[in-house]
Order: C-alpha cells, then structure tokens, then sequence
C-alpha cells in the first residue's frame, strides 16, 4: 500500500486571488444544526488522528484526500483545506504547518451535509479515519521490529537512496515495479527532492512506515531486508543491482522521451492513413458535438479510462486539439473536424492495428457519439420548457439546482452541493447565482446520457415553472413523495452503500453516476 504523494508545504502558498477564495461556505458554521452534536459522538476517533498526524496539515490533508476518494469524490484542492481548518496565510509559515486538535474537530463538523446523520457520517468518514489509525497503530508495532535490520540494511549500503529503492521495489507486486523510476519513488513515498542521493535512516524509517498498509507484516519483509544486506556486503552484486536500475531509469526517459517526440512530431503518414478508415466515425462525433471540446474532451477521457489509463487533462486536450489562442475565447469553445481528425491520428501508436485501434478508440467513439446524438433530440424535445423554467425562475442557480436534483431519486442523489453542481455540472463559478440560458441549456444536454429520456423529464419541468409561477419555492412535494423522502432518510447509510453499487454497474450511466462522473473531470 504506497500511499498518496502527499502535498508539499509550499504547495500552500497564497496568491492574490485569495480575496475571492476566502468568502465560501468552508468558512461559515456547519450547514447541519446537528453537526457539532455528531462530530462530537466521534471525539476519541477524531483525536486520535491528531495524534497520529502529529497535528501536521500535509499528513491531515493526505487523510482528508483519502476520505474523498472513499466517496469517489477529486481530492481536496489545498486551498479549500485551509479554508476547512481556518488557517491564514500568516499561519503557513511554520513548517511544518501544525493544526489544532480543535481546529480538527471544527473542520470535521463542517464536513457533515444536512442530510447526514451519525450512521452515514460513520460510513462515509469515520470508517476511514479508524481504518488509517488501525493502519498507522499496526505500522508503529511492525517497524519496531524491522528498525535493526533497516540499521544494518543503511550501514551496508551507506543509506544510498539507489540501493533503498531496489529493496522497496523488491516488496511490491510484479506488475507495479515498472510505474516508479528512482526520481518519482524519492519525491513520492521518501518526501525528499527527486536527486537525493543518500537518505538518513531514521527518515527512511519513517517513510517506510508511512507507506505500509495493514497488510505488511515484518515477518513478511524482514527475509527481503535480508537479501538486501547481503547483496550490499558483496560489492560485484551491488554494482550489477545498481546498474540495472541505472537501466531501468533510462528505459523509462526514453519512454517518455519517445512519447514526446511521438507527440510533436504530429502524426505520422501511416496514422493519417489508419484513421482515415474511420473518417466517418469521426465526422459523426464531430457533428453530434458540435465540435464542442467539452464533449470531444469527455471522449478522449472514456477512451483512456477505457484502456485503463488516467483521464487526460484539459491542457494535454488542448495541445492534441491544437487550440490556438483564439480558439479557446470562443464560447463555447469548440474545435473543427481536421482539428479532430489529427488528435485522433496522434493517438495512434507506432505499431498499431486497425483492429486494435478500432477496438480500443473507435468503439468508444461511437458510445460517445450516440449518447451526444441522443441527447442533443432529447434537448430538442426540452428546450422550450427549460426555457420557460430559467424564464420563471430568472436563471437562479438554486432553483435550477432543485429541478436538476429533483430528477433523480432521493435515495440515489449523488452528495452534490450547489457550488459543486455549479462548477461540475453546469461549469460556471461555484458562488454564481445567476446562470445564463445558454450555458444551462448547454450544460444540461451535457449532462444527460442514453437513460435520461424527455418523457420522464417533461413532468419533472412541469412541476417545477408551475411552482415557481405559483411562487410556491421547488418544494411541492406529492404525500406518496413525503413518504419515499421519509423512508430515504431512514435508509441513510444504505442508500450511500446502494449508490455506490449502482455506480460502479452503471459505470457512471444515468444523472447520479453522471454528476460524478463529470467531477472527476476536475476542470
């Protein structure tokens, strides 16, 4: 278990934007009148991880992160995390930053959504302070028993960071020892800038312990340690370990220098010519986009997560696009069909087969490419009456917030904030309070996926300008409603649990996956 790379102090800086930053609700009291209440049913837990962090803000937000992706949520940006415990700029300046075990407790009560009672706040949060306690307890007891062998392991190889990296590659799985190189592995999991030659033992030491999980036994790597000392003692196998690493590393630049190369040069003649042979797939996600980069974006990034690979970030799709300056004020911004056609040709490897590529990009292309044609009929369908919703409701973001909620069942709605649903879903600012018609309609016909069906929305829409004509708030709950809402809250950590099944099904289909889905983006 390596953990997250946690985030560098100085990654805290303030800027002077930081004027807007500091108004949002991570600032104000607890949104649940009852948080201070369940935050305190947790006291000893939460305590306990001040202990084990030491108080330091870099190990409380590596923790804060881990809650997030335990609710599939993006980690935590540093900002909003200062902004959870109350630190000023004036408060960063120690290194490291320590916080208060009340500053914590604080910050943990803010976390609790109105919704949430103790069992669900249990689920989504404790659950994972307790397991990283147990886990950090369990490393404190197992690193006793692995300091003296770590003391000679050091002395043997004079702490060079070469040798450390070759034995901790040792304990990992096969498949995994080829994603670190030296550098990443020093700057990762031993917190130290990438050209540390030597690292002192009792800093080894604790990085170690930092990166076990509840898994890692001494008694498991202590045979390991072993093999290590004696290659070490023995200068010839010392040297040939060395070396191999010395190649590895090199591999690795090549591959990334390759890869660069791969992407300057453009695309070559026999990637235009195996992309050609897909030319109307393309022109058909082209018009069915609009040549939206928003939606070419979202693509690309099933196309890799397809494959197994990270989503691709907004830059790295704007220099496969090849935007220029003036292509990104359009709003919105969008991208012509060559533009298209060469991104996909540079995704085409040296040695790759129309099968494959067919297989591996194209397909995915075509989901994508039926879900946008679908939704831009159903949009055709909906537009008037979402017209006449922003039109009643002068485009408020809460009220169009409430209708776009209103869409799912309660029992699956994805834990969404105004502010996320306004940056997420409909990406504008997250403190907007008025959304422009065309960015909502935009926005919306983005967010629906093959599921999401005009009949079922119509009435949802209806409901809504009627209530808002009426001047009633989007309230006007039907009793059979009030009943599903009453049962919803009693299955609290259920639904959480229920939510989590289905998304990982639907694999992100329908508006609850849908809303997350988009959040990983983190555009």
């Amino acid at each position: 278990g390596m953990g997250p790379e946690s985030k560098k102090p100085d990654e805290y800086n303030t800027t002077k934007r930081e004027k807007i930053i500091l108004r949002p609700s991570a600032a104000l009291p607890p949104a649940n009148v009852n948080a201070k209440q369940i935050a305190g049913k947790f006291t000893s837990q939460i305590r306990e991880m001040h202990k084990m962090c030491g108080g330091r803000l870099d190990l409380i937000h590596m923790m804060f992160c881990q809650i997030a992706e335990h609710n599939g949520k993006p980690p935590i940006p540093p900002q909003s995390m200062l902004l959870l415990l109350e630190l000023s700029p004036e408060d960063c300046k120690e290194h490291p930053v320590i916080v208060s075990d009340v500053s914590l407790e604080k910050a943990f009560a803010k976390m609790i959504k109105p919704e949430d009672n103790a069992d669900v706040f249990y689920s989504k949060v404790i659950s994972v302070v307790e397991q990283q306690v147990a886990r950090s307890k369990h490393a404190t007891v197992e690193i006793e028993k692995l300091k003296p062998a770590f003391k000679e392991l050091h002395g043997a190889c004079g702490g060079s960071s070469k040798a450390l990296f070759a034995f901790f590659m040792e304990l990992l799985p096969e498949e995994q020892r080829g994603q670190y190189s030296l550098p990443m592995w020093v700057s990762m999991v031993m917190k130290l800038p990438p050209q540390t030659t030597i690292i002192e033992l009792d800093h080894f030491t604790d990085c170690f312990a930092q990166a076990m999980d509840s898994t890692d036994t001494a008694e498991s790597i202590l045979p390991k340690v072993r093999k290590h000392i004696e290659l070490n003692q023995d200068p010839k196998a010392a040297a040939a370990k060395a070396a191999e690493i010395d190649r590895q590393a090199k591999e690795i630049a090549e591959r990334e220098r390759a890869a660069q190369a791969h992407a300057q040069s453009g695309p070559s003649a026999e990637a235009v010519e195996l992309v050609n042979k897909f030319a109307t797939n393309i022109k058909e996600l082209h018009s069915a986009t609009e040549g939206r980069v928003s939606l070419i974006h979202a693509a690309f990034c099933s196309v890799a997560e397809s494959n197994g690979k990270p989503r691709i970030p907004p830059q790295a799709m704007g220099s496969l696009l090849e935007l220029t300056k003036e292509d990104t004020m359009k709003n919105p911004v969008t991208a012509s069909l060559e533009q298209l056609t060469k991104a996909f040709a540079k995704l085409v490897r040296p040695d790759e087969t129309v099968e494959n590529f067919q297989s591996k990009v194209i397909e995915v292309v075509e989901k994508c490419t039926r879900r946008a044609q679908h939704a831009s009929k159903q949009i055709s369908i909906l537009s008037p009456a979402l017209t006449k919703l922003h039109d009643a409701c002068e485009g408020s973001s809460k009220s169009l917030f409430e209708f776009f909620m209103d869409l799912v069942p309660e029992a699956q709605r994805p834990g969404l904030t105004q502010e996320q649903w306004n940056s997420l879903i409909m990406k504008v600012h997250p403190k907007t309070e008025k959304i422009p018609l065309d960015v909502f309609i935009l926005s919306f016909q983005d967010s629906m996926d093959d599921s999401d069906d005009s009949s079922k929305i119509l009435p949802v829409l209806e409901k809504h300008i009627d209530m808002l004509n009426s001047g009633g708030a989007a309230r006007g709950k039907t009793s059979q409603e009030e009943e599903a809402t009453h049962d919803s809250e009693n299955a609290g950590a259920a639904a959480e649990k229920a939510e989590a099944e289905a998304e990982e099904e639907s694999a992100g289909e329908g508006k609850a996956g849908q809303a997350q889905v988009e959040g990983d983006e983190g555009e």
